[in-house]
């Protein structure tokens, strides 16, 4: 972000200026975003000993560069090979682009996955302010990422419901909003960090509202943090991270719009965000993907949240043994196809 032509650090989309500067009183937001100033002036002092390596530290320490090269981040990322398991699991839920299909025919079959029913969300509560935080009664999943990830859609199409409101425009929530399926558990929908449409001081208020919340339920299971799947983990998701760690909080990834993404690229950056969830002592180390548009992985997510809430026997009793037909039905056919088709030669 620049302003006449300077350069202006941002944290959770805010200039750094606006939550840095106070002597007392200084939230986690506002310690998180003066580490931000030492790391990026040179100064380590003030850098936690916790804190997470960037995608850049993450490449390099996973591709095999030779010290005399120099590469740019794209060669790097070409370079990263795909674990060949996450591409077998992509291509059966059929998640990420391949046009070009990794065979000189298509599949004449598809994954017959079961499905996991959830019941219907209804709205039942909407906060401004921790004083209007409804009583912690039921286990709850928290939803957060970036502004314009896509969790209002998200929440919508995990119970099959369209009580979320959706728009184009980035921070169209502005509250923290609970949802309840049917008195089994709450979906918690937050507002997103990053660009906006709003002012800065309601996009600061709505981040100490979200911190507020974290600390405060006692019911919180989980908090899904949404990445986008064409970008990965950006600047103000490593934030939220260390708050995760700071708070001792356990969250999970979710990556989202996975039918954007070609599906190699898909299985790299599920790989690079794999290895950040394991380096972090709060975070599930299962990564999910998923598409709303498609529905690839819902089902999946689904089974995460039930289990989560400690609800698998009630929604998920005869889910295991379709599951488990299905997927044998599945790797026949897929057998059958390898031993009759032959691998493309691909460009890299």
């Amino acid at each position: 972000m620049t302003r006449n032509g300077v350069g202006l650090l941002t944290c959770w989309g805010l200039p750094i200026q606006r939550l840095v500067g106070k002597a007392s009183g200084a939230s986690t937001l506002q310690v998180i975003a003066a580490r931000g100033i030492a790391s990026a002036t040179g100064r380590p002092e003030g850098r936690s000993s916790t804190a997470h390596k960037t995608t850049i530290e993450m490449l390099k320490g996973t591709v095999n560069v030779q010290n005399t090269e120099e590469l740019s981040n794209r060669k790097l990322f070409e370079r990263l090979q795909p674990n060949a398991k996450t591409l077998e699991m992509l291509d059966m839920y059929e998640l990420g682009m391949d046009k070009q299909g990794r065979y000189d025919r298509k599949k004449w079959f598809h994954y017959s996955e079961p499905m996991v029913k959830l019941p219907h969300l209804s709205f039942f509560a909407g906060a401004q302010s921790s004083r209007s935080f409804p009583p912690s009664m039921l286990p709850e999943i928290g939803f957060v990422g970036r502004s314009n990830v896509g969790k209002s859609t998200l929440v919508n199409q995990i119970c099959g419901s369209a009580t979320a409101r959706i728009s184009d425009k980035p921070g169209l929530t502005q509250q923290i909003n609970f949802y309840t399926a049917r008195d089994d558990f709450h979906l918690v929908d937050m507002p997103g960090y990053g660009f906006a449409f709003a002012k800065d001081d309601d996009r600061k208020a709505w981040q100490e509202l979200i911190e507020d919340y974290i600390r405060s339920r006692k019911t919180l299971r989980r908090i899904m943090v949404l990445l986008d799947a064409r970008h990965g983990i950006k600047a103000n998701d490593r934030d939220f991270m260390e708050l995760m760690d700071r708070t001792k909080t356990k969250y999970q990834f979710i990556l989202t719009k996975c039918d954007l993404v070609r599906r190699i690229d898909l299985a790299k950056r599920h790989l690079l965000i794999s290895q950040e969830a394991e380096a972090s002592r709060h975070c599930i180390p299962r990564v999910m993907v998923v598409s709303a548009h498609t529905g690839g992985g819902m089902n999946l997510l689904r089974k995460e949240i039930a289990h989560t809430c400690s609800l698998g026997q009630k929604y998920l009793t005869s889910y295991a043994r379709k599951e488990s037909i299905a997927r044998s039905e599945y790797e026949e056919q897929l057998k059958i196809f390898k031993d009759t088709s032959r691998p493309k030669k691909r460009r890299r």
